[in-house]
């Protein structure tokens, strides 16, 4: 018996009808999760906010051209105006960590799973010179 084989279109679209329904799974019932994409010197956030409890960070440096990293920290303080140390970095010293991933290489993917309470937060990269350069963003924690 002959079966003909997909062409490359064919299977294209295959791959894509199953991507679409695994992302479409994992926004269903019980996703916490937040997606961060690394855009160059921007951390761009699927969601603003998420739920107390496990928050699952899936971060991806795919559009990056250079290491970054993902520090969560628990401040009231905006993103923007978090102390600098004199190494040009975020001092950490006096801020609350609840979570990092210290290397997300360029084509990179990696997932923090961190329990995080209510309360304002900031997600940066304390690579030297990257926070300056707008790496930082605001998120919250409801409850």
């Amino acid at each position: 018996m002959f079966v003909p084989r997909a062409g490359p279109a064919r299977r294209g679209l295959a791959a894509l009808l199953i991507l679409a329904a695994l992302a479409g799974l994992a926004g269903c019932g019980g996703g916490n999760w937040v997606g961060v994409d690394y855009n160059g010197y921007a951390i761009q956030t699927s969601r603003s906010s998420a739920k107390a409890g496990d928050v699952i960070f899936r971060i991806a440096n795919l559009k990056g051209q250079v290491l970054h990293q993902l520090l969560i920290v628990q401040t009231d303080t905006l993103a923007g105006q978090l102390p600098l140390g004199a190494n040009s970095q975020v001092d950490e010293s006096g801020l609350k960590v609840a979570g990092r991933v210290e290397r997300v290489e360029v084509g990179q993917l990696a997932t923090l799973t961190t329990p995080l309470a209510p309360g304002h937060y900031v997600l940066l990269c304390n690579i030297v010179g990257h926070y300056q350069l707008g790496m930082r963003a605001d998120f919250t924690v409801t409850p």
